[in-house]
């Protein structure tokens, strides 16, 4: 597929079909997915058994073709109403005399350890003294979730989990016990909010 020879992110939405010549939509979703973990997926498609599989590669939303209009203005709404929030405020971090800004969105997990906490972020990995209990506060709490004592997700960056482990961004963070249950909440409200 030409689209992802070469590809860049900067897309705010991508819509794909599933059923396409040459590769089905999934491979090519799957493949997107690896260059770009966070551009908002929507497939387009009239094989509605592919929905369950779209979690897979964090696709947004299904449209089912043919396509309803009205429909479709709801799913757009929605759709734009979660690229709003999702672009949502600024961090501010001094890293070694050098202060930076990280839009909250580009953060995939911070953890901390022994005072000292790591942001894991698009831009890179930071280090920076504090407490993961204040940035936890600094945070949009739709978006940002405690899976322990250890780490604070974003459910933004979250591709799978298995109860005792997240995904997120590529690396697998444990999961409290206590947090077991809240995470699947966690992370099916932020699905259904689209945030």
């Amino acid at each position: 597929m030409s689209f992802l020879r070469g590809y860049q992110p900067r897309y705010d939405v991508i819509f794909m079909d599933i059923k396409m010549p040459g590769i089905d939509g999934m491979s090519a979703a799957e493949q997107l997915r690896q260059a770009d973990p966070v551009t908002m997926l929507i497939f387009v498609t009239n094989m509605v058994q592919y929905a369950v599989q779209g979690y897979d590669v964090s696709a947004f939303d299904f449209i089912v073709k043919p396509i309803n209009p009205t429909a479709f203005a709801m799913k757009m709404k929605r759709a734009m109403r979660a690229l709003r929030l999702s672009r949502g405020s600024e961090l501010t971090l001094s890293v070694d005399g050098v202060t930076r800004v990280l839009p909250t969105a580009s953060i995939q997990y911070i953890e901390v350890m022994n005072h000292s906490l790591t942001y894991h972020t698009e831009q890179g990995v930071f280090s920076v003294r504090g407490k993961l209990a204040s940035v936890e506060q600094s945070l949009p709490k739709e978006s940002f979730f405690r899976c322990s004592v250890s780490y604070l997700i974003n459910l933004r960056y979250v591709t799978q989990f298995t109860g005792e482990q997240v995904c997120v961004a590529g690396e697998w963070l444990r999961v409290s016990r206590a947090k077991k249950r809240e995470l699947a909440t966690a992370v099916a409200a932020y699905l259904g909010q689209g945030v």
